[in-house]
């Protein structure tokens, strides 16, 4: 049994933040202290386990200093491991 097409974005969507985040050398803790959120929580998105609000995902995007569109362009962001 597979996952949902929502699941998936939501999934991707968490990855996307993390492989920002790592290209920036931030920890979890950074972005959340800069995203004004719990670390937890950050945790959750990035690992696609909450779908977050677009409030949330403008406070990630601002505290990383990129779009929010970046988000959603999956092919062209590098991966980090």
């Amino acid at each position: 049994m597979g996952f949902s097409k929502d699941v998936l974005f939501i999934k991707k969507i968490g990855h996307q933040i993390k492989n920002f985040r790592k290209l920036q050398g931030m920890t979890q803790f950074d972005l959340a202290i800069k995203s004004e959120m719990e670390e937890n929580a950050l945790q959750r998105i990035e690992t696609g386990r909450t779908n977050p609000t677009i409030k949330t995902l403008l406070k990630i995007t601002e505290a990383l200093d990129i779009e929010l569109f970046e988000l959603f362009v999956f092919k062209d962001v590098k991966k980090v491991e």
